[in-house]
């Protein structure tokens, strides 16, 4: 459960609430900001770095990753946003390369508690899925 500010044009100001300590704020019921967020990183041990509603990052492999939620979705229709950076030489922030067409996420499935991604870069037109240094990741839902 959560706490909800909805401001809709028949009731004004409406506030309703319980003890699960999330807010989420909505305008005429539509929830307009983050239901949960995290920012990781995707090589060797995956570790959370900062989160929001993100309980734990599963390791499936190369590139492969399941973002766990501490509360569940009210349903599986969310969508998200990212970003990446990848090394590709130094050990400095001005070596990251920018996130272009050569860097990507995609799901394969959205459920209420998780949400399975995939990281890709691709040099010269050719690569795959990637571990990546820093993923981002911001969700959005009802």
């Amino acid at each position: 459960m959560t706490t909800t500010i909805n401001a809709n044009t028949t009731a004004g100001l409406v506030y309703s609430a319980d003890t699960s300590g999330i807010i989420k704020v909505q305008s005429n019921g539509v929830t307009t900001n983050s239901v949960a967020w995290v920012n990781f990183n995707g090589t060797g041990t995956v570790a959370i770095r900062a989160s929001y509603n993100v309980s734990s990052i599963t390791d499936n492999g190369t590139g492969d990753y399941t973002i766990n939620f501490t509360n569940a979705m009210p349903d599986a229709n969310y969508t998200f946003g990212y970003g990446l950076a990848y090394d590709t030489g130094g050990a400095t922030p001005t070596n990251y390369t920018a996130l272009s067409i050569k860097q990507g996420v995609f799901a394969t499935f959205n459920t209420t508690t998780a949400c399975r991604i995939y990281t890709v870069y691709t040099a010269s037109g050719s690569g795959g899925p990637n571990d990546m240094e820093v993923v981002r990741v911001a969700f959005f839902g009802n």
